[in-house]
């Protein structure tokens, strides 16, 4: 499964749904749950960090403690991905975070993402999930 920004921020920004968030992480960095995430994705929950105030501390924090995920892998999209993406964003009416998410799960032959983003619903072969539902399933 993919996991999406949303989870990452509802944490960090101590948001309503933080605490599912919270759990379905530390099931991911015991290696309960096996997922992945993005470069991109990444890039994007520590811009959005910065934008909402946190500190170069807090983002290196954030960053450090992924290091110790022993069910996280890291994707890094490459370039054709990225254009790839935006033919998606165009197909399928998505935003560029959104579609690279998408490029990156048929890349990975994925059909799972991690989300509270309701855009990722209608897209075909795809199956959204929230935090709690990805910890009852393990």
């Amino acid at each position: 499964m993919l996991i999406d920004a949303n989870i990452f921020l509802e944490l960090e920004l101590v948001q309503a749904k933080s605490e599912d968030c919270r759990a379905f992480l530390y099931n991911v960095a015991r290696g309960k749950l096996k997922a992945i995430v993005t470069d991109f994705t990444l890039d994007s929950v520590a811009l959005a960090m910065e934008s909402r105030g946190s500190s170069a501390k807090d983002i290196r924090k954030f960053f450090t403690s992924l290091l110790f995920y022993k069910g996280l892998q890291l994707y890094n999209l490459d370039l054709k991905g990225r254009v790839l993406a935006t033919e998606k964003m165009e197909k399928e009416k998505l935003d560029f975070d959104d579609a690279t998410s998408i490029e990156v799960m048929k890349r990975l032959k994925i059909n799972e993402i991690v989300s509270f983003d309701r855009d990722f619903d209608k897209v075909q072969g795809i199956s959204r999930i929230e935090p709690g539902a990805a910890i009852s399933r393990s």
